[in-house]
């Protein structure tokens, strides 16, 4: 019996040529990708096939896209260990990246059910929520999203809060985050998280939900990260006991 070879999708074959070039170092990193009819023209495909190539390479992190600038290949991910208590500038910048840190709104509320039970404070309850944008090598890759007690940390807001919030809380109202709850797990981007990072919505990304409390056990701040899937990877070291 002859034995025979099952023939590759087009746009998979494609999908390997772009992906040669990008593990090979001739496409650097935040290169912009030809547009989908150069690809098109190029490998004599219709743009149709071209851009299941460029989703495929998306979905494998390889690649990402920007909403009216077209297709670029992804950075290096920077680790994220959340066992570790540093901000977020510290652990990018040791890590040989920039960082910064821009504040797109904030305001006080009256704090939303969930959190109420997530946080175990009566419904109702004034809570500061802070909408930020963090970028890496100027690159938006999250989105933050924090509702902060001000019961022990009247006035913040007239801070600013372009930089580190632990280390204002510790400085400025001798707030410690002593306990935190972590949840991470993947989930798609809504419309104001994902214009926000350029994004389409529905985009994939990775979801982070801290849940901290102070040093005298009061509920301090319900933080939730919204990350870009490529954009990072947990990273947790573990020594055994054993």
């Amino acid at each position: 019996m002859m034995n025979t070879v099952e023939k590759r999708p087009v746009y998979l074959q494609v999908r390997d040529q772009l992906a040669d070039k990008i593990q090979s170092g001739i496409w650097l990193a935040n290169e912009k990708l030809p547009a989908e009819r150069q690809l098109s023209e190029q490998f004599s495909i219709t743009r149709v096939t071209a851009r299941q190539a460029l989703v495929q390479l998306e979905a494998e992190g390889l690649i990402f896209r920007s909403n009216r600038r077209g297709w670029f290949v992804t950075p290096q991910r920077i680790n994220y260990d959340p066992s570790r208590d540093i901000g977020f500038v510290s652990y990018v910048e040791e890590q040989g990246f920039s960082a910064r840190t821009e504040t797109l709104s904030k305001m006080l509320i009256e704090v939303p059910d969930w959190v109420a039970e997530q946080a175990g404070i009566p419904e109702g309850t004034p809570v500061y929520e802070i909408f930020r944008r963090r970028y890496i090598n100027e690159r938006p890759c999250l989105i933050e999203k924090i509702y902060l007690n001000p019961k022990n940390c009247p006035g913040i807001l007239q801070h600013s809060l372009d930089r580190s919030l632990w280390h204002l809380l510790r400085t400025e109202y001798k707030l410690d985050p002593y306990e935190r709850h972590i949840e991470i797990y993947p989930q798609t981007l809504e419309a104001r998280v994902a214009d926000a990072l350029a994004v389409n919505t529905g985009s994939t990304g990775l979801y982070i939900r801290r849940l901290c409390h102070d040093q005298n056990g009061e509920f301090l701040e319900l933080d939730e990260e919204f990350w870009l899937h490529n954009a990072m990877k947990v990273v947790v070291s573990v020594t055994s006991n054993g």
